[in-house]
């Protein structure tokens, strides 16, 4: 696969392999693609460790995703967000969708609607298990801080896009303040883009943050998940040692 061999020649530790869930009405991964995707990624390990995933999709206001439990059994890591050109739930068509693309048109979203999006991600979050939540404020709009507790509360670490991040250097301290932990991401959509973090780079020269916060910053996606399922794997020193260090210049040997 081109975008493992790119990725190692970019030293990057570890990758994802993440296309859109089946729920998506444009390059989406059916279930047949699933099967093939791994194969290719089981020939690819030899190269690098790389994850097989999806970006799920948020489908109906109770908070569920395009993710089957079937499915859920054969990927090494799940995202999710929300996206637009997505087969919705009746009800989430015509509550969630239609009413953010006017907001989105109109470019202003009312306390109501922000309040409402917020509980169906939060629902969502509540309801999956979901490692990444992906670009949270990018399509429609969110209470962040609400957002970053559930995740929090969860376990799910937030990412930081080197597409867009759609919110403010003082909304990701605030995330950070009630215990949000973070992940880079270079979404990348071809080879030309992998480990690509500048964007990320530029928005954390804003922000006051702790490294620990940012796990990929000083491990890969695997080391973290192994730590966080045992807890009795004491990290903490560790931890206020890499919080005291200058905050720039380890992008790229981690991502």
């Amino acid at each position: 696969m081109e975008m493992v061999q790119t990725a190692k020649e970019r030293g990057l530790k570890e990758i994802a392999i993440t296309d859109h869930g089946v729920g998506k009405i444009t390059k989406t991964l059916r279930k047949s693609g699933l099967e093939k995707q791994i194969g290719e990624i089981e020939s690819a390990r030899s190269e690098m460790p790389v994850l097989v995933g999806v970006e799920a999709n948020i489908i109906s206001t109770t908070g569920c995703i395009d993710v089957s439990d079937e499915m859920r059994e054969k990927l090494d890591i799940v995202l999710c967000g929300v996206h637009v050109l997505v087969f919705f739930s009746l009800r989430a068509f015509f509550g969630f969708c239609l009413p953010n693309l006017f907001w989105r048109l109109i470019r202003f979203t009312p306390k109501f609607q922000k309040r409402y999006n917020t509980q169906i991600v939060v629902r969502a979050i509540e309801k999956n298990h979901i490692d990444i939540l992906t670009h949270p404020n990018k399509y429609f709009k969110l209470d962040v801080v609400e957002v970053a507790k559930a995740c929090a509360e969860r376990g799910t670490l937030i990412e930081l896009s080197s597409q867009k991040i759609s919110f403010r250097p003082i909304d990701f301290e605030r995330m950070q303040a009630v215990g949000a932990k973070f992940i880079i991401n270079s979404d990348s959509h071809s080879t030309k883009r992998v480990g690509d973090t500048i964007r990320v780079e530029e928005f954390l020269k804003h922000c006051d943050y702790k490294h620990s916060a940012i796990i990929n910053l000083h491990k890969t996606f695997t080391q973290y998940r192994t730590e966080k399922e045992n807890p009795d794997h004491d990290i903490t020193e560790r931890d206020k040692e890499r919080d005291s260090k200058p905050k720039t210049g380890f992008f790229k040997r981690w991502f």
